[in-house]
């Protein structure tokens, strides 16, 4: 975070809320230079992005989960966050404990459907393992997988099967005429396509499902996919990678005004919550980067939050957000993939080194100053 440091902050108490990309990366900005405490309901973060690898890679479920304690020590705190109290500056926890805080930020993130994502309600990690393994042996038992969403974790997920489990027949249903959405060009979605085909997906554009709540309630056994054009598709496993949502537990009784329609905080260019000098948002639970919400952009937004919190601190004048462009690094299989930065599409030799070889894994593991167990 630079060389600067600010003797004002020192007896500050920063706490953070979430335990993610952006609350990790706010976390280890701050390091030393204050009071500190990172709140997560969990023991370990979980390494989302490499998820999907763990239900296709015997052995690599126990790789996603970073433990906290060896990288925060005693500034991590295991607890679920219910209420925000910003008028006696505080947090309290799930056992009624309260932690006052003289900056507090916010890094909820999303919930989604497994394996991208968990539920709120998974916070043992060992029975989350048990999880990805438990898939593992589902998805070599079938024959036939469909997955519902064209997004980045749909197309991800049916690249990391048909790359290890290439026997397997997967067919990828999306509702939209082309492949992932948001500020993508013609060439990155085309690209995206067509290594999907090599590797023997089968694409369905422009599809609603109509059976989807079905679908919801059928848990993971075997069942008929239904789409609005008349497709009828047997499936032994349904994968919905849809409806992402904002996890809004720690804040919507109390901070129901700061949000949007899509629960997110609404940040100001300093990323501080509406009307809130001291309290900042980060991450997916922020309204910033509407469009393209990453890890990537969860640890920009931390990086800025750190510098405007010392600058709070010591008085001066606070530094704007700036959002990146367009960028996105989106592995299909261990072995292809296609990034775009910019107006740029690098192809599927530059995605394969930056990210789908190993996923950050290693890289994440790093920064939270531990080695990816073996």
């Amino acid at each position: 975070m630079g060389s600067w440091y600010s003797s004002n902050l020192k007896e500050k108490h920063v706490v953070i809320v979430g335990g993610g990309y952006g609350g990790v990366a706010a976390a280890n900005h701050l390091r030393g230079k204050c009071k500190l405490t990172l709140i997560d309901p969990k023991e370990c973060m979980h390494h989302c992005v490499a998820s999907l690898r763990a239900v296709v890679e015997p052995g690599y479920a126990k790789k996603i989960f970073i433990p906290y304690k060896p990288a925060f020590g005693e500034s991590f705190k295991r607890g679920t966050v219910t209420e925000i109290d910003v008028a006696t500056k505080k947090v309290v926890l799930d056992n009624g404990e309260a932690i006052h805080y003289d900056y507090l930020v916010i890094a909820t993130g999303t919930t989604g459907g497994f394996p991208g994502k968990l539920g709120l309600d998974m916070k043992d990690v060992s029975r989350a393992v048990d999880m990805y393994n438990d898939m593992l042996q589902k998805i070599k038992a079938a024959e036939s997988i469909v997955v519902i969403g064209g997004g980045p974790v749909g197309v991800e997920l049916a690249g990391e099967i048909k790359t290890d489990l290439a026997d397997k027949q997967v067919t990828l249903i999306h509702s939209k005429p082309a492949l992932i959405d948001g500020p993508f060009t013609e060439p990155f979605r085309k690209s995206t396509h067509d290594q999907l085909g090599a590797l023997g997906v089968n694409v369905l554009l422009d599809q609603k499902v109509t059976n989807l709540s079905d679908l919801e309630n059928a848990g993971w056994a075997r069942c008929t996919v239904e789409t609005e054009k008349g497709n009828s598709i047997k499936a032994d496993l349904v994968f919905l990678c849809v409806g992402m949502k904002t996890n809004t537990e720690a804040y919507e009784n109390t901070l129901a005004e700061k949000m949007d329609d899509r629960g997110c905080l609404i940040v100001n260019e300093f990323l501080q919550v509406n009307g809130l000098e001291n309290v900042f948002a980060i991450g997916d639970c922020s309204s910033a980067d509407d469009e393209a919400k990453m890890g990537y952009t969860a640890s920009l937004h931390a990086y800025t939050v750190a510098w405007n919190i010392q600058y709070l601190a010591d008085g001066k004048s606070l530094t704007a957000y700036r959002p990146p462009g367009p960028l996105m690094v989106l592995p299909i299989g261990r072995n292809g993939g296609e990034m775009q930065y910019g107006t740029w599409v690098l192809g599927s030799f530059v995605a394969r080194m930056i990210k789908s070889k190993d996923l950050f894994t290693r890289r994440f593991w790093g920064e939270m100053r531990q080695s990816v167990p073996m």
